[in-house]
């Protein structure tokens, strides 16, 4: 019988956690969230009442990390938040490239490379 009470018991804890908000930055975002003061975008949650230049970053990152270089050098060299909003939002949005386009689909960085002889 003893046996039988911890699945109910991993459940409620992970459902304690859930619902006082402990659900850490950088996981999947769910429509309450944004509501209570997380700042989502593309899906992924980057923490709560983060600052606007953080929220620049991590755009600028996801940018960056899809293959479309993107970056606010002025604002980087003048805020941490941008910064590690950049490095995040670079790492939470990669570039997905569908299997049938994979041997021929080159990044934008790599066109330019190309472009210039490198």
């Amino acid at each position: 019988m003893h046996w039988r009470k911890k699945p109910y018991i991993l459940f409620s804890i992970t459902l304690l956690f859930v619902l006082n908000g402990c659900i850490p930055s950088g996981g999947r975002c769910f429509p309450y969230m944004e509501k209570a003061g997380y700042f989502c975008y593309k899906g992924h949650n980057f923490g709560r009442n983060v600052s606007t230049d953080y929220k620049k970053g991590v755009i600028d990152g996801c940018h960056t990390g899809e293959g479309y270089f993107r970056r606010n050098y002025t604002l980087s060299a003048s805020s941490i938040d941008y910064k590690k909003g950049w490095d995040i939002g670079r790492a939470h949005c990669p570039l997905i490239i569908p299997e049938e386009a994979k041997p021929g689909m080159r990044t934008q960085y790599q066109q330019t490379l190309d472009e210039k002889g490198q």
